[in-house]
């Protein structure tokens, strides 16, 4: 049975997986034609990449080998800083935005409804980890790897940021994070029953319901826009920097 590791052979996903050599391929750390008897762990350290941020990359695209449903077209033939852009003005605007608001909504609902089920403090108090979570994760990308692109593409290199001088560093930060919050918009829909409306739901708790449920398909996008395209591109970029450094 097929094990994804360091020590996989780039001729060993050819044979196994289409799409994940795609997502290699995708990174620009392999062309056709490169010796693919090298493992992962051997063409990482090769362009001075930790090996567990192309894993994460292989894994997720086995993961999705069955087509998404969600639709990104929308980036299609943009730059990196615009694919940028658009994450900060249809994402981290969204959420600064609406995390306070869905906030006092929840507490409203707690509020008239609470006494009767315990469901509602435990998604009062998880929403608050998550609004906090999510404000540390747009902090972290904003003050890292957005100039890192952005750097890439007006100045050719990369500005060293607190995560260091790749973009490397902070992709993996931001896998963790998104794995972390993949986690907890599970845990909201059980808490919810999938945002079901009880029966004889005031309009509070009806409209709680509805922003919750916008909150979790704008992070579903959010997410996917970053793993399924600005990742792969800035890693992609990134190499091609080391490639041609003038």
């Amino acid at each position: 049975m097929f094990e994804l590791s360091s020590e996989t052979r780039v001729n060993e996903l050819e044979a196994e997986s289409p799409a994940m050599m795609n997502a290699l391929m995708a990174t620009g750390i392999f062309r056709e034609g490169d010796n693919s008897d090298l493992t992962i762990d051997a063409l990482c350290w090769g362009f001075g990449l930790n090996p567990l941020i192309i894993l994460n990359t292989l894994a997720r695209a086995r993961a999705s080998e069955a087509p998404s449903n969600i639709d990104v077209s929308e980036l299609d033939g943009l730059t990196l800083t615009q694919v940028v852009e658009n994450i900060e003005s249809s994402h981290h605007d969204y959420l600064r935005e609406t995390l306070p608001l869905i906030g006092e909504s929840i507490g409203r609902v707690v509020d008239a409804h609470g006494a009767n089920d315990d469901r509602l403090i435990d998604v009062q108090t998880l929403f608050e980890k998550m609004s906090a979570d999510l404000e540390n994760h747009m902090l972290h990308e904003e003050e890292a790897l957005f100039p890192m692109v952005r750097d890439m593409e007006t100045d050719g290199a990369i500005k060293p940021t607190r995560c260091g001088e790749t973009v490397g560093g902070p992709i993996a930060c931001m896998e963790n994070d998104h794995n972390v919050v993949r986690e907890e918009l599970g845990r909201l829909r059980e808490l919810t029953d999938d945002y079901a409306l009880p029966k004889n739901a005031c309009m509070t708790y009806r409209n709680m319901l509805e922003q919750l449920d916008q909150f979790g398909q704008n992070t579903a996008i959010h997410i996917h826009k970053e793993e399924q395209v600005l990742f792969p591109g800035a890693l992609k970029a990134q190499a091609a920097l080391r490639e041609d450094p003038a």
